[in-house]
């Protein structure tokens, strides 16, 4: 009878050291730099031409980003496209947009000299891009910032769960700033409901509360809450959601009946 050999399958070494998420849902406190903010003219899925603003962090050493893409469209409280310049949908979204890109500015300018730089007509979205990246000061890759996580609100296209991700509306809180000094313990209020406007907070040793806050609306929602319906093996040093996708209703909308937490902009 004819000795069995086993296939050589690549037998040897491997690393017993247990993966940890180097993300954390909610507060991540001063292990995140901006590495990227600058426009591209290929943002679309798998290269594809398309324009965006193309933002990235570096988190607790691993690289996360998304894309900003121009405002093109709004939703209405049903998540249907609103094309219209002149509806409140579109106005809406382009504020939006707007108030994310000041937040990250905010970090690293002051509030004068981003007014003062954009305050003349921006004839093109490059244009506006080029102007916020032209503004970043030298060395701002090495500034220590705070930065807030949240879950998609459904699984990306292909994923059975949801995964951390950078917040992409401003409506539900702040979710960035200059690295804060103290040691920061979460606060969580009891019988908490939609009404509840300070849910989930942070106090350091000192007392002082930080700002990011989010509601009883907030932590009672998907973005509080993993979805799965299965493990799927991925873990959360993945991207999160639309890189390299032009957002929709579903990536980009926000339910429209969901209360604000903290004004849009600072």
């Amino acid at each position: 009878m004819a000795e069995n050999h086993d296939v050589n399958v690549g037998y040897g070494y491997a690393s017993d050291e247990v993966k940890v998420s180097p993300f954390s849902f909610g507060a991540n406190f001063g292990k995140c730099f901006l590495v990227k903010l600058e426009w591209i003219p290929n943002g679309g899925a798998d290269g594809a031409e398309g324009e965006a603003l193309e933002i990235k962090f570096k988190i607790n050493d691993v690289e996360k980003g998304y894309r900003m893409f121009p405002v093109k469209q709004g939703f209405d409280k049903n998540n249907n496209a609103v094309t219209d310049p002149n509806a409140k949908e579109f106005k809406d979204a382009q504020l939006d947009f707007n108030s994310r890109v000041t937040h990250i500015m905010h970090c690293f300018i002051s509030k004068e000299t981003l007014m003062t730089a954009l305050a003349r007509p921006i004839p093109s979205f490059k244009e506006f891009c080029n102007i916020v990246q032209r503004l970043l000061p030298q060395g701002y890759e090495t500034k220590a910032l705070d930065i807030f996580l949240q879950y998609q609100w459904q699984p990306s296209k292909n994923q059975k769960r949801t995964f951390l991700e950078i917040p992409k509306k401003m409506s539900y809180g702040k979710f960035l700033c200059p690295a804060q000094p103290g040691k920061w313990k979460e606060q969580r209020a009891e019988n908490i409901d939609d009404n509840t406007r300070k849910a989930m907070w942070y106090v350091n040793e000192e007392g002082q509360e930080h700002l990011f806050i989010r509601n009883g609306w907030f932590m009672g929602s998907h973005f509080a809450n993993q979805r799965t319906d299965g493990i799927d093996g991925v873990d959360d040093t993945g991207q999160s959601s639309n890189v390299g996708e032009a957002p929709s209703a579903a990536t980009e909308a926000a339910p429209m009946n969901a209360p604000s937490t903290t004004p849009a902009a600072w």
